[in-house]
């Protein structure tokens, strides 16, 4: 076979091998659909399957054992490609029953938790079961399928899910030691106050760098030695709070070592670590953590609202107003915070800093022009993934 003809025999492998990766979804409900709403727990899950039309059709409960009675009972309902199971929660306790139903080439919807507790208030008897809570999640794709989004087991490739599930383990250890740290230091400033008095920072002014910490140490390690009572109680403990502060640092660079490590695997990631300014590594990690792909969104105005950066538009009459969106990704959310806030710092990006100052100068707050900036990074993130996706395609 000549060169030509095994890259075109490669292709098609490859094209073939995505095929498969990926799940075919209804892009809306039909009057052949079928929802499936599962109430997820630690231990056993409850389903309630239902037509297009909110009429119950089956129900079964079944734990992580006997995950094949699930997919098996699913498959009886009728014709695949026709059901949608709705899964309030896909990464804690139900990651195993989204992985079985992504193996089993089954479409999923990630159902926001404060949609389900919506329609818990709305209803007239607010009664509470597995059962009843399950068929809430089901009516909830029925009545507000547009607030719901693919679920990333749906619709990411394989290996853009495994890097997502690996970076979201990842930076959650991150975000926990980070808080940590933060509670140690507030504490040391506290305790350091006390041993050494108002001017224990002069000689460093910033009092938790290496040479500092080596002060600190070395300092308190004496006099704990030759003190008595409550001095020796108070240098002891800051001494074993500084020791730990060490150790919860060493970790946080270890953790952020490997995400630089699988960052790097995921061609996203690099994407936006190296066209976007003022989105670093791990950002671009934690942006990629929640996203997985931007399959999921059709259009950019849908990340943005999913981000939470979209205002929400209230409107009457001659009256048109926009109020911040407290809802959406949070975590997300910061992420895109931390650029915008790079971007107008005094070594940030001039056409960021630009666009911020105009929108001051249109009479906006301080706040409200940073979140005019995080709408155009938004834009800034969809486009630069979507050509990215077009490219890896286009290979």
């Amino acid at each position: 076979m000549d060169p030509k003809g095994r890259r075109q025999g490669k292709k098609k492998q490859s094209v073939i091998h995505n095929m498969k990766q990926s799940i075919s979804y209804p892009a809306r409900l039909s009057p052949s659909s079928l929802v499936v709403g599962v109430d997820v727990h630690k231990y056993s899950h409850s389903a309630v399957a239902m037509d297009a039309w909110g009429q119950e059709r089956s129900r079964i409960a079944f734990s992580n054992d006997n995950l094949t009675r699930c997919t098996d009972w699913l498959r009886s309902l009728g014709n695949q490609s026709d059901i949608i199971v709705g899964l309030e929660d896909a990464n804690c306790y139900g990651i195993h029953i989204a992985e079985t139903l992504r193996q089993e080439g089954f479409f999923m919807r990630s159902v926001p938790a404060i949609l389900t507790e919506r329609e818990r208030k709305q209803s007239t008897g607010r009664h509470k079961s597995d059962f009843v809570d399950a068929k809430r999640v089901g009516k909830v794709i029925l009545t507000k399928y547009e607030e719901t989004l693919p679920a990333k087991e749906s619709i990411a490739d394989a290996d853009e899910l495994r890097i997502a599930k690996e970076l979201d383990l990842l930076l959650m250890e991150r975000r926990d030691l980070v808080k940590q740290k933060t509670i140690l230091k507030n504490q040391l400033h506290a305790l350091l106050h006390q041993y050494y008095g108002d001017h224990y920072a002069d000689r460093f002014p910033k009092p938790f760098q290496r040479d500092a910490v080596s002060f600190w140490l070395s300092d308190l390690e004496n006099k704990a030695s030759v003190e008595e009572g409550q001095k020796r109680i108070l240098a002891t403990g800051i001494v074993r709070r500084i020791r730990h502060l060490i150790l919860i640092e060493a970790q946080i660079g270890s953790i952020s070592r490997e995400l630089s490590r699988v960052g790097e695997c995921s061609l996203a990631v690099t994407a936006l670590y190296r066209d976007l300014h003022g989105c670093g590594m791990t950002t671009a990690c934690a942006i990629m953590a929640e996203l997985a792909t931007a399959k999921r969104f059709s259009r950019e105005d849908k990340l943005a609202m999913y981000a939470g950066v979209a205002p929400r538009e209230h409107s009457s009459g001659r009256h048109d107003r926009l109020y911040t969106n407290p809802f959406g990704n949070r975590l997300l959310n910061r992420a895109l915070h931390t650029i915008a806030l790079s971007q107008i710092a005094v070594k940030g990006d001039e056409r960021g800093k630009e666009y911020y100052r105009k929108k001051l100068g249109e009479g906006k707050t301080k706040l409200w022009a940073l979140r005019c900036l995080k709408r155009q990074i938004v834009k800034r993130v969809f486009r630069i993934l979507r050509s990215q996706a077009a490219a890896e395609a286009a290979v």
